[in-house]
């Protein structure tokens, strides 16, 4: 009611009080407004009750991170259990700040409180949605600032030993990969480092974006980065869409592996990810299968550069047999020649003589000293050729075999860095049984002696128990990774 104030020089003034104020803005909002209306906005704070059941929550609207409009809002504890079930039911999560959400509400003004928004109802449906529209424009960001194959790019290396995991100390995720490294069937070992972060909630997403950080600043002790986690919730996704963890992600200068147990979703981090590998189990089985295709290419190279060893060999050989053959007939070729030479020589020197001897103006003597000079003329002649061809025949087989010793060599020097003694260094061990390589436990029985090749020497073990997967209990673990 509108009063006129005759105590002072206000009484002509016409005024309201406070309160009269407050019921007027509250009888205009339920005559003008409908009783209901649909509104989106976001979660910025959520406080639940426990004593009285209710929940208050404060609404924004955000355009680049600038609030256009920010308002309270309240779930009534009548309406909030059958709201939470049927959100958690559908979503796989309770409410959180950071939501969008798209909820009935209904408008209220209370003279003391203010306004405020009674919520009524919310649609999970739309939340959901909402996640996909946010995967979408991170995805178009990471295309147009040209990172988002940036980590795929990466060559990884043909042994991945060394491995740096993300994950939660004590997920069953985790310890389903660790189970599946230190007992896969072919021995191989593996060096990994647990860097603890939260994989859902609030703070998943800075805990991982921490944790990836660390990683890359001891990028030289290791030969990948691996995420992690159990299966969940789709929307327990959420925190896999950030940008800012999937640029760190594509930033990376070490291949980043995930499994986070979702086939359908692909999250962002999924996205820019090296590789991405389902289930913690899947990922360990990449790892192992790359190591065994690893040693079976050295397995091949070995067999295909004996081959070739053999071979060339055998080619050497025939070489030389062939070069001796060759030079064996040469040399009987040469000296026949020279003893032909000589005998020439000897006649030529046989009617020299015989010529002078009839010439009766020529002294004897003259012919003599003349016959001296050219017998010892032809016979150093002779002498230095024999002398030239021993040289000859001293030093061509000494130069043929220098070379092919020196290409042995140099094979010998191939097949020493192919020597299984340098894969060992690596961490690598060769079990064996009754001298031969162990491939399989089916070849092996209780109370077997087992030898166990490390770089430095033998481990000798008795065989006490023998862990074989059944069909049952494949099948089970096929149900269980199927699963998630």
């Amino acid at each position: 009611m509108l009063k006129n104030n005759s105590m002072s020089y206000t009484k002509h003034m016409v005024y309201l009080t406070l309160s009269e104020l407050a019921s007027l803005i509250k009888t205009l909002i339920q005559s003008s407004l409908y009783d209901d209306y649909w509104v989106i906005a976001e979660i910025a704070q959520i406080n639940f009750h426990f004593n009285s059941g209710h929940c208050y929550l404060d609404l924004v609207e955000k355009k680049e991170d600038i609030i256009l409009a920010k308002m309270k809002a309240t779930i009534w504890s009548y309406n909030f259990n059958q709201i939470t079930v049927k959100f958690k039911a559908l979503t796989g999560q309770n409410l959180q700040a950071g939501m969008k959400i798209l909820m009935l509400v209904q408008v209220t003004y209370h003279g003391v409180h203010g306004l405020s928004l009674n919520i009524k109802e919310i649609d999970p449906r739309y939340t959901l949605g909402e996640m996909m529209l946010k995967r979408r424009e991170i995805i178009e960001r990471l295309t147009k600032e040209g990172i988002l194959k940036k980590n795929k790019l990466l060559e990884l290396p043909p042994v991945i030993q060394r491995i740096a995991v993300i994950s939660a100390e004590g997920a069953a995720g985790y310890g389903d990969f660790q189970s599946r490294l230190n007992n896969n069937p072919y021995g191989y070992r593996f060096n990994y480092k647990l860097f603890q972060a939260y994989m859902q909630g609030e703070k998943a997403e800075q805990s991982v974006i921490t944790a990836l950080e660390k990683c890359i600043k001891q990028r030289k002790h290791f030969d990948a980065i691996v995420i992690i986690r159990g299966g969940g919730s789709v929307i327990d996704l959420h925190c896999f869409d950030s940008y800012s963890l999937a640029k760190t992600i594509a930033l990376s200068p070490l291949p980043v592996f995930t499994g986070i147990g979702h086939e359908k979703d692909e999250t962002v981090a999924d996205h820019v990810a090296n590789k991405r590998l389902i289930t913690p189990t899947a990922v360990a089985e990449f790892l192992i299968t790359k190591s065994k295709d690893f040693e079976e290419k050295i397995d091949e190279l070995q067999h295909r550069l004996k081959i070739k060893v053999n071979d060339f060999m055998e080619r050497e050989k025939h070489y030389l047999r062939t070069s001796a053959d060759i030079f064996f007939v040469s040399t009987l070729n040469y000296m026949k020649n020279i003893k032909v030479s000589l005998q020439n020589n000897i006649y030529d020197l046989q009617a020299t003589a015989l010529s002078a001897l009839r010439a009766p103006s020529i002294s004897i003597k003259e012919y003599e000293g003349n016959l001296r000079n050219v017998t010892e003329m032809l016979i150093m002649n002779s002498y230095q050729k024999i002398k030239d061809f021993m040289k000859v025949l001293n030093i061509y087989p000494s130069h043929i075999f220098s070379i092919q010793k020196q290409k042995l060599e140099n094979y010998e020097n191939r097949i020493r860095l192919l020597n299984p003694q340098n894969i060992l260094k690596r961490g690598y061990s060769i079990t064996y049984l009754k001298g031969r390589a162990l491939r399989d436990t089916a070849t092996v029985i209780k109370n077997d002696i087992i030898n166990t090749r490390l770089s430095s020497g033998f481990i000798i073990s008795i065989v006490e128990d023998i862990e074989r997967e059944t069909k049952d209990e494949r099948k089970k673990e096929d149900d269980l990774f199927s699963s998630y």
